[in-house]
């Protein structure tokens, strides 16, 4: 039967905590020193609006969760005959195409606030939050703090538990498929385990606290920088630019017809659908002269885009460079450019 009720005090205190989660996520890629920024969408009409469940979450074993969320599917009008999982994901990417967002996710906050310890019923995969890695959803009881949903979201991007009995040292995953170096049961005589978001108890709360996580954690969710240039190694993938330059001769324009298309890095997950991927769209292709300052030419979007720009050349000028260019829509800073190509004027 149903013990536990949403009401506008609740759902107000979950707002809360979910949005410090996402802001910690935030703020934590800022202090990488990045060119990348990071903003989450959040959509809220269901939390607005509870959906109505036929048992109570809370009270059950957590594996019933199939139970509960295909009637979340249903009213939401996105439950097919393809199963659970595959529902879920076309959900999200429905979530993600609406709002304009490079990923979408779900969170569903389970309401534990008459329950006598918060927790899932015994007999069950979990007793507190869970989530499917790699972008599904993740499930959290309402009293469980914004560290926790923080923690469950870096499952959502790959990372693995660290803290003893759940991840292993020997375990790999996320897109350069990075071990799991900080899980507790790392074998090396001198490894002393680092705070991370990860692990659980003091380790978590020391990370959640002073905007950290482990080294192994951050390359699981893909924040690596393996040449120190500020990119992470997903993206830093150069522009391929082809096509042809030239003077047109009638009224003395220069002329550049081409194409320009993104790199993509080998997806090395061992997990997922090991699909190469990137966020990095065409959004600049510039043109300079004798090495000055480069002019925005045009601004394509898209992974690849076909190029026809012309221009005029002042007198004097020797040589003209294109390239194209990504941009982190937040910072403006480079994520990735092709070579530049030159064309004579002599």
């Amino acid at each position: 039967g149903s013990t536990e009720n949403w009401d506008a005090s609740l759902i107000a205190g979950v707002k809360v905590k979910v949005e410090e989660a996402l802001a910690w996520w935030q703020d934590l890629l800022e202090a990488q020193q990045s060119v990348h920024s990071l903003a989450f969408e959040v959509d809220y009409q269901y939390a607005d609006n509870p959906v109505e469940t036929s048992l109570e979450p809370i009270s059950e074993r957590s594996n019933l969760y199939t139970t509960w969320v295909d009637e979340f599917l249903t009213h939401a009008g996105a439950n097919t005959a393809d199963g659970l999982s595959s529902d879920m994901r076309k959900f999200n990417d429905g979530q993600r195409i609406a709002h304009d967002t490079n990923w979408g996710f779900t969170i569903f906050v389970v309401n534990d606030a008459l329950d006598v310890d918060g927790m899932f019923a015994e007999g069950g995969s979990f007793r507190r939050g869970f989530a499917f890695s790699g972008g599904r959803y993740l499930v959290i009881p309402a009293g469980r703090p914004a560290s926790s949903i923080a923690h469950e979201m870096g499952h959502i991007f790959w990372a693995r538990d660290e803290y003893s009995g759940a991840g292993s040292y020997l375990q790999k995953r996320g897109y350069y498929n990075a071990q799991n170096l900080n899980a507790a049961d790392n074998p090396a005589s001198d490894f002393v385990q680092q705070d991370s978001i990860m692990a659980s108890g003091t380790l978590l709360s020391n990370a959640y606290t002073n905007l950290t996580s482990s080294d192994s954690s951050l390359k699981m969710v893909g924040w690596q920088d393996s040449d120190g240039d500020g990119i992470f190694d997903v993206l830093d993938v150069p522009h391929v630019l082809t096509g042809i330059g030239f003077v047109d001769p009638g009224d003395g324009q220069f002329e550049f017809h081409g194409s320009a298309r993104v790199g993509t890095l080998m997806n090395a997950n061992s997990s997922g659908f090991q699909s190469d991927m990137t966020i990095s769209q065409i959004d600049r292709v510039e043109y300079r002269f004798d090495q000055g300052a480069w002019v925005l030419a045009s601004s394509p979007g898209g992974y690849q885009s076909e190029i026809d720009i012309q221009f005029a050349v002042p007198a004097g000028v020797s040589q003209v460079e294109l390239r194209s260019r990504s941009v982190d829509a937040a910072t403006g800073l480079t994520v990735a450019q092709s070579e530049s190509l030159t064309f004579g004027m002599d």
